[in-house]
């Protein structure tokens, strides 16, 4: 079963980001994925008034897909929750992780930066690509 839970301890999330191969970032709130009790991949994220912010998303070798995606809509959910009305994607955008970086709802912007407009994106997120 695949849970996305919040990270409460900043040792606990060190932990996580090291075994998902994410750099630690102190200031950040961080989600975790969990498949079956294991973690499997870290989100870490921030609220700025610009929006929220996901500064990494990452996962163990074994993480597929799906598990990230769903990590990835729940910091986002939770940006939206808190009022954000947008979201940027601020880790690096590579080949194998574009497609996922997409699925999930962002959009390389005119500067190059890429973001998703939360304003009733969860209204109906299947909506969204």
């Amino acid at each position: 079963m695949l849970e996305v839970l919040p990270i409460q301890t900043k040792q606990e999330q060190e932990t996580a980001c090291i075994a998902c191969g994410a750099q630690y970032h102190e200031t950040l709130l961080c989600y975790g994925a969990y498949v079956d009790g294991e973690l499997m991949g870290v989100c870490q994220f921030s609220l700025k008034p610009e929006g929220g912010i996901i500064s990494s998303l990452d996962g163990k070798r074994e993480a597929d897909f799906q598990t990230l995606f769903v990590l990835g809509r729940a910091a986002m959910s939770f940006v939206e929750i808190c009022g954000g009305e947008t979201a940027f994607y601020d880790a690096p955008v590579t080949e194998a992780n574009k497609l996922l970086v997409g699925a999930i709802g962002f959009k390389q912007d005119e500067s190059g930066r890429y973001s998703v407009d939360l304003r009733g994106f969860f209204d109906h997120p299947c909506s969204h690509q």
